[in-house]
């Protein structure tokens, strides 16, 4: 095995052997004919689109009489959420495509997750202040850089968008400091960083907060998009985050990665079927308000789970929705 991927799954270990940070109750009351006692969801930090969006499915599973009990578990990182899910401690977990790839590639328990669908895309952040003199990748040998949580899906995105751009080993290699994001724009504001990895949804409300007060610019980092096809097939698309999503700042091309639904490979078929028609028929009162909204989930695009395994009950309901 290759220093790189040692350090990768040395970071997973030591991230995923953490305990969740803060278990939010989100709808505690019961309802009568629920096909599930306990469905809770392992999401993302507080503020983020993965935390909003679990608080959302958590609440509409308790509503559909899915669940009795759902509560949407705040974490730190997509291997966090996985490991909870082999665990037993959640029954759900929403994580990033090339995550779950590179999680069940290193662990045993591999086949106890299955995916029920993609339910967002995120899209990658690289973010500067607007007067730096970063123009590219090239410009970040010797610059600081927030590199995300470790086991993040930005730590694990960005590893290898520095190692495609050939930084990782180059003579002066960047200094990564790993950052959880709520951090990461902290050390940004305080210009403890040249540079921040982000991986999220559209718009990340602490960055506008930022922006708002700081004057920032994001990096165009899809020149190493066919490298990481190349190393990685079916994970990472050339997306656009547009003009003024965050304020003041330029339209920039940069890197997307669907972002999955997991679920525990013993839910039953008839409970994984119920929250994929879920997904798909209450699309729109999934969307945090916080959202642009163009990158959430669609019945069409459920389905796409950038070749990770479909629970069988969720193959069911696309085969009774699709055909």
């Amino acid at each position: 095995m290759s220093n790189s991927a040692l350090q990768r799954r040395t970071v997973l270990k030591v991230l995923v052997s953490a305990p969740v940070i803060m278990t939010v109750p989100f709808v505690s009351a019961c309802t009568s004919g629920a096909s599930e006692l306990h469905l809770d969801v392992a999401s993302g930090e507080e503020g983020g689109m993965y935390y909003e969006f679990a608080q959302l499915l958590s609440s509409a599973l308790v509503s559909s009489s899915i669940a009795e009990h759902s509560e949407a578990l705040k974490t730190e990182a997509s291997a966090q959420n996985l490991e909870l899910l082999v665990a037993g401690d959640a029954q759900l977990a929403l994580a990033l495509a090339d995550t779950v790839a590179e999680f069940r590639s290193q662990t045993p328990q591999q086949g106890n997750i299955q995916a029920l669908g993609r339910v967002y895309q995120n899209y990658f952040h690289c973010i500067l202040r607007a007067d730096s003199d970063i123009r590219s990748l090239s410009d970040f040998p010797g610059r600081s850089i927030g590199t995300g949580a470790a086991g993040s899906g930005t730590w694990v995105t960005g590893q290898r968008i520095l190692r495609a751009a050939g930084l990782k080993d180059h003579q002066q290699a960047p200094q990564e400091h790993i950052l959880g994001y709520t951090a990461g724009i902290k050390a940004l504001r305080r210009g403890e960083i040249d540079a921040l990895f982000l991986f999220g949804g559209m718009p990340v409300r602490p960055l506008t907060e930022l922006a708002e007060e700081l004057e920032l610019k994001l990096l165009d980092i899809s020149e190493v998009l066919p490298k990481l096809r190349e190393t990685y097939p079916n994970l990472y698309d050339r997306v656009v985050i547009p003009n003024n999503t965050y304020p003041g700042v330029p339209a920039i091309d940069t890197i997307g990665v669907s972002n999955l639904l997991m679920a525990r490979a013993d839910l039953s078929n008839d409970t994984a079927k119920a929250v994929v028609k879920l997904l798909a028929t209450q699309a729109q009162q999934l969307i945090p308000k916080s959202s642009a909204g163009i990158q959430h989930l669609t019945p069409e695009t459920l389905i796409s789970t950038a070749g990770q395994p479909l629970h069988p009950g969720a193959r069911e309901a696309y085969l009774e929705m699709h055909g």
